[in-house]
């Protein structure tokens, strides 16, 4: 597992960020996603501050938004806390010119974690193994709070059935951050994942579909040193050639990096992984598609969830 971080409590690291902000002053979320190292981060930071179980002490009525509104809809409470340690106002919202706090000294987590993936992009195999794959392994992850509920679906290429199936639970450390699907996600499945000759999995996300040519997919291939596929919902990355037709080439960089694959009003956006061609990543997908999902991620999403009803039932 040397091939990816995935022990960060991104979590703890918010709210340690907002232990930093002195009385009588404010941040926004954007500054402390700037300060993590990637300003997409602010929703994520928004969501993590504003939890129910947000410990006591973290003062998230500190953090506002860049307008310098603070709380839905200006809360009056959460104004008057402000007001009463210092924090001036005008027009009813925090006067970010005298008041913001942004020098946090913290490492850019994010920062550290794009370069991860820029090395692990140059590690990408874009060769299929020899032979054709016999199973089909779909990949998904459920959550609930901090807990996440990972499938894996493994699917017998011949017969369509399925010949294994098993569920792993785990904390979820790391709420979601646009590009950073690995390290909320990785941690749960890494368990389910064997190097099993004439095995492909299927990830729901990106191969090489991601702005550092390392989406989910990409990265618990080569972390994991098994042949994947990315067969995302939504595309991240990327521009499709036409988008109403039921299959098109998808490009980056003015190269064919991806396909869509559509059925119905849904569409599946596949790009390899690691240790697999375009190719083959889109026969795999196509032979199996139905609604726009590949039939063993669709198992491996209903198992998700089924462990995690029953865990919280």
């Amino acid at each position: 597992m040397s091939e990816c971080d995935t022990e960060i409590d991104l979590v703890s690291i918010i709210q340690r960020a907002a232990l930093m902000i002195p009385r009588g002053m404010v941040s926004t979320y954007g500054d402390i996603a700037r300060a993590l190292g990637d300003r997409r981060a602010a929703r994520a930071v928004g969501d993590v501050l504003s939890r129910s179980d947000l410990p006591s002490e973290v003062p998230s009525h500190r953090v506002v938004y860049s307008t310098g509104e603070v709380g839905r809809k200006g809360s009056p409470e959460i104004r008057r806390m402000l007001e009463a340690e210092g924090v001036p106002f005008r027009d009813g919202r925090a006067r970010l010119e005298t008041a913001r706090f942004s020098d946090f000294g913290m490492e850019p987590v994010l920062l550290r974690l794009k370069e991860e993936q820029e090395r692990i992009a140059e590690r990408v195999s874009l060769n299929d193994e020899p032979g054709e794959p016999d199973r089909i392994a779909g990949l998904d992850v459920s959550y609930q709070g901090d807990d996440a509920f990972a499938a894996v679906c493994i699917m017998d290429r011949h017969s369509g059935r399925f010949v294994e199936e098993r569920t792993y639970r785990c904390d979820a450390r790391f709420p979601y951050v646009p590009t950073y699907l690995t390290y909320r996600e990785l941690p749960a499945l890494a368990p389910l994942v064997k190097d099993v000759p004439g095995t492909v999995y299927l990830v729901d996300g990106h191969g090489i579909l991601h702005p550092r040519r390392a989406g989910v997919a990409s990265h618990i291939g080569v972390a994991l040193n098994v042949p994947t596929v990315g067969a995302a919902k939504a595309l991240l990355a990327g521009t499709v050639d036409d988008p109403d037709a039921e299959r098109s080439a998808i490009r980056m960089d003015g190269e064919v990096a991806g396909c869509m694959l559509r059925h119905g009003r849904k569409a599946a956006f596949v790009s390899p992984g690691h240790r697999t061609s375009l190719r083959r990543a889109v026969k795999l997908c196509s032979e199996t598609l139905q609604k726009g999902i590949p039939v063993p991620l669709r198992r491996a999403h209903e198992l998700a969830n089924q462990a995690r009803r029953e865990a919280y039932a």
